[in-house]
């Protein structure tokens, strides 16, 4: 028979094991509440009181699954819908910047409208009028 491994008992799975330990608590007073209830109806002669209380409690849990499960799939088409809108975002910027660098055009001062020598910010390169140089 081979040897087991020890099981990795970390912080996340101990989380995970109360979690479920509760829900499984939570269950199984719901189900003894049900019982009580049903009994109660019993012994009061209530026609069809087993039936009723059964259906009840079952339309509850079912609307209560299917209340999860509405929440559960509107929450993960919303990161759907907000990762697509990031990565159109992303390419569309990608797709700029290669559209720019194809046909950069004239700078944000315009500088390629101006005769003169100016650098790629629009600054104007050469000689600059100081109080020294009348004309």
């Amino acid at each position: 028979m081979p040897i087991q491994q020890p099981v990795q008992s970390s912080r996340a799975h101990r989380w995970a094991y109360v979690c479920g330990m509760s829900v499984k608590r939570g269950y199984r007073r719901l189900r003894t509440f049900e019982s009580h209830v049903v009994e109660r109806a019993e012994t009061t002669d209530m026609p069809a009181g087993k039936l009723l209380v059964r259906g009840s409690f079952l339309i509850a849990k079912l609307a209560m699954i299917g209340g999860l499960l509405f929440i559960g799939f509107w929450l993960v088409a919303s990161v759907v819908v907000v990762i697509a809108v990031i990565a159109l975002l992303q390419s569309k910027a990608v797709i700029d910047t290669d559209f720019e660098e194809d046909n950069p055009g004239p700078d944000y001062l315009g500088a390629n409208s101006y005769l003169g020598n100016y650098d790629d910010n629009g600054h104007y390169i050469g000689h600059f009028k100081s109080s020294d140089d009348v004309r």
